[in-house]
């Protein structure tokens, strides 16, 4: 076997920051570092200066110098028997050289068997060809083919019926090439694939321009090694992916590369999929898979827009994406660096198995399950704005969640990330209080063990030594915390709309910067702020409004003033924090709340506040960085702050207007 001249991955630096993990998806070891402790990005580029060459940009050819073969229905002629080898319909084309083609051929086939170290180039100049039974165009031997659109022209590639072998090769596309072959030109290529893929490319497809109208049975295009794309437009309808890339002997190859195009992508499958390494750098991207948001998948289908087994870097770009599954999907790293989304899903807007990073961008999720979930979650930059059934932003590592859980309305299992069919629109169920899992300091700290509320009011001070009254690691559930899982949000303005957790991090949860925007749940099962360890706020402007059952407020490590007030009775409208005639932070919810949780690098020890929130006011005075007021609906004690700050004395009013 020939010796490739393009090795993709010597051309990658991966650096898996932000992560715990120590692997990377090709196998690579490398350090790890905390999300809290360094602002360092998360780095998976491809070099496309090693992807294209000059030859793969141009799409220019000397037409003097050419072979023309021209197709005549059931027969082709040519103007040099020498390299060219015609019988009836099949031409077989056996040497280096530029060949145009131009005419139509109802059942015929382009072969081209040169040299290992040939080099070809086909010109489209016109064509129409179908084949019944095999490719029209089958690449059975050379070093590369060009195939070039020529300027102004429309060209046709078809098959009819299922393939019947011809040879060694399991022949499966419309276009079938051994080795390595690109698309270049300005003309247009309309493939119709009855039966198999549009393109399939056994080592690296490369695209540099041209105009594409795919239906395929199976996969729009697809490669071995790789599928590096500089420009193009490109309309396509596929049974399985738009684009799939895969070498089931190599998991260091399967890439995609995207510069720049336009795409339209309707597929039952994924709109992208890519084995090893997924970037895209910028284009128009109109994807919907499996249906759309509101389908129901097969519990074994996968119908993502944009998906890689390895790191997936959005560089930018437009994207507006309607899937059945996650609208971006990655079992390694996520990094969005810029770009413009808008994202329906019956999934996850974004997944990452491990770190999810969002360092600019603008992010509309109209509709998820949930919106950002990784093991590892970081926003530094950009506008994020969510609306999810469940939780907003997640940190769980994968296979962690993969007990039994009720998603819509049925149980199912989850795990690496997966989930079985479900009802997007469906409220995430209660978490019941008092039941047969729920801790001994659980119990406790509700006050009762039957769930009911407890009377007087809730104690002071620091949270005691022994284990009676202890605050449990999680408010309701008792559960450890998992090292590996953070969300850290350092900058970047974000707006949640969940009917789970807002925030929720089986580990730690760590806000520097940033501003927030929280509608919470209204049932009593789930939290604007949930974490199995430490939720500390350092920086940054938040309001979330939701229930009050299972309401947290931050650990005694933040350095950030912050009150968390719950209310005697649901209310709506505006929330608006005041010092004196001075607004500090405004937000009107989507939705009634019971509490309010608010944080401002304004807030300050000893000073005095007016929290209005709708027809109802609290004015309080801050007597350490932290203020709870009232009492949760269930009885819990309105959120860790509680324990480690102080209840004060507070005028209680109705609003005027």
């Amino acid at each position: 076997m020939k010796q490739k001249k393009r090795t993709v991955f010597a051309a990658i630096t991966v650096a898996c920051l932000l992560c715990s993990c120590s692997q990377t998806a090709n196998g690579a070891t490398t350090d790890t570092t905390a999300a809290t402790t360094t602002d360092a990005t998360l780095v998976t580029a491809l070099d496309p200066e090693t992807l294209f060459s000059t030859r793969d940009k141009a799409g220019d050819y000397d037409e003097s110098q050419a072979i023309s073969i021209t197709l005549s229905d059931t027969k082709a002629t040519s103007s040099d028997n020498s390299k060219v080898s015609i019988s009836a319909s099949t031409v077989t084309i056996q040497d280096e050289g530029v060949y145009i083609l131009s005419g139509k051929l109802t059942n015929g086939q382009i072969i081209v068997d040169a040299e290992e170290t040939d080099k070809v180039q086909l010109v489209l100049n016109g064509v129409t060809i179908n084949n019944n039974t095999s490719a029209a165009i089958y690449v059975r031997q050379s070093d590369k083919v060009f195939v070039t659109l020529a300027k102004g022209t429309t060209n046709t590639l078809s098959n009819k019926n299922a393939f019947i072998a011809i040879d060694d090769n399991n022949i499966d596309g419309v276009v079938f090439a051994k080795d390595d072959i690109t698309f270049n030109g300005s003309g247009t290529l309309i493939i119709n694939a009855a039966f198999g893929s549009g393109v399939v490319a056994k080592d690296d497809l490369t695209i540099t321009g041209g105009s594409y109208k795919v239906n395929a049975a199976e996969h729009g295009f697809t490669a071995k090694d790789g599928i590096a794309i500089a420009d193009g437009t490109f309309q396509i309808t596929s049974g399985k992916d738009g684009f799939h890339s895969e070498n089931k002997d190599d998991t260091t190859k399967g890439f995609i590369y995207v510069g720049k195009g336009s795409y339209e992508i309707t597929a039952q499958g994924d709109g992208f999929d890519g084995a090893s390494i997924l970037q895209i750098e910028d284009g128009t991207f109109q994807i919907k898979t499996g249906g759309g948001s509101d389908a129901t998948l097969a519990e074994d289908a996968s119908a993502k827009g944009i998906k890689t087994t390895g790191n997936l870097l959005l560089s930018g770009g437009s994207f507006t994406l309607n899937c059945a599954d996650d609208a971006f999907h990655s079992n390694a790293n996520l990094t969005v660096k810029g770009g413009d989304y808008t994202i329906a899903t019956g999934d996850d807007g974004f997944h990452a198995d491990l770190a999810a990073v969002v360092e600019g961008g603008t992010i509309h999720i109209t509709k998820s399950y949930e919106g950002i979930e990784g093991q590892t979650v970081h926003v530094s930059a950009g506008t994020v704005n969510i609306v999810s059934s469940d939780d907003g932003i997640n940190a769980a590592e994968s296979g962690e969640d993969s007990d039994e859980a009720v998603v819509g309305r049925e149980k199912g299992t989850m795990a690496n990330g997966e989930r079985p069919a479900f009802d997007a629109t469906a409220t995430p169920p209660e978490k019941p209080a008092g039941d047969a899992t729920t801790s001994a300091t659980t119990k406790a700290t509700n006050g009762t063990t039957d769930g009911t509320p407890p009377t007087g009011t809730p104690p002071t001070g620091n949270p005691p030594t022994g284990t009676e009254g202890a605050m449990p690691n999680r408010m309701g559930g008792g559960l450890q915390a998992n090292e590996n899982c953070d969300i850290t949000i350092t900058g970047g303005t974000i707006t949640i709309d969940a009917k789970g957790d807002a925030i929720d991090s089986n580990g730690s949860i760590h806000i520097s910067g940033g501003v927030i925007y929280i509608t919470g749940p209204e049932n009593n099962g789930n939290s604007c702020v949930d974490s199995d360890g430490d939720a500390v706020i350092n920086g940054g402007t938040l309001v979330a409004c939701g229930s009050s059952s299972m309401f947290h407020g931050f650990s005694a490590d933040s350095t950030q003033g912050w009150a968390l007030i719950n209310l005697t009775e649901a209310k709506s409208g505006k929330v608006t924090l005041t010092s004196g005639s001075t607004t500090l932070l405004s937000y009107t919810p989507t939705r009634e709340y019971t509490a309010v949780l608010v944080s401002s690098s304004a807030i300050k020890k000893g000073s005095t506040y007016t929290l209005t929130m709708g027809d109802e006011t609290k004015t309080f005075t801050m007597e350490s960085l932290s203020y709870t007021s009232g009492t949760s609906s269930n009885g819990n004690m309105g959120g860790r702050g509680q324990m480690n700050g102080t209840k004060q004395n507070q005028t209680t009013t109705k609003a005027t207007s």
